[in-house]
């Protein structure tokens, strides 16, 4: 198995990071634009790609851990701006799929590459065996919570 590179840990740790909500890392200032909304552009770049062009209200619903109605108050704005775009669902016409337009696209990956170098700075702090630890740490520590909160 290949050993993961820094880009992988630094991918890791936005993923762990950004269930902090208390936790601000420095963003790209787009105007207009809410941490929410951020979030929804970058979860809507990492799970679509050449063969799925679009996910359900559903996905990310759970993607973003939110109620559907969460994830539809956040897509009018985004698509009223032009950063994403409803389309069809081929199977099943009841599904509207949510995907990126270009300018959505180009939003996400600038908004990915500032997290990425904000990570890199922390993964180049830290060194890579610390970092690797801190993501094995993090890690086990949510899993622990969220068997606590299973019960």
């Amino acid at each position: 198995m290949k050993e993961k590179t820094s880009v992988d840990l630094t991918h890791d740790l936005f993923q762990l990071m950004k269930q902090f909500p208390n936790l601000k890392l420095k963003q790209s200032a787009i105007i207009g634009l809410t941490r929410s909304e951020y979030e929804l552009l970058v979860i809507l770049k990492m799970n679509v790609d050449d063969q799925k062009t679009a996910i359900s209200v559903s996905e990310i619903s759970n993607l973003l851990q939110i109620t559907p109605a969460g994830v539809t108050h956040l897509i009018n704005p985004l698509e009223e701006k032009g950063f994403i775009k409803r389309l069809p669902d081929p199977n099943d016409r009841r599904i509207v799929l949510i995907g990126l337009t270009n300018k959505g696209t180009k939003t996400a990956e600038a908004i990915i590459a500032d997290v990425q170098k904000e990570l890199i700075g922390l993964v180049n702090y830290l060194g890579e065996e610390d970092s690797r630890t801190l993501v094995r740490l993090m890690n086990r520590a949510l899993e622990y919570f969220a068997s606590q909160f299973e019960n």
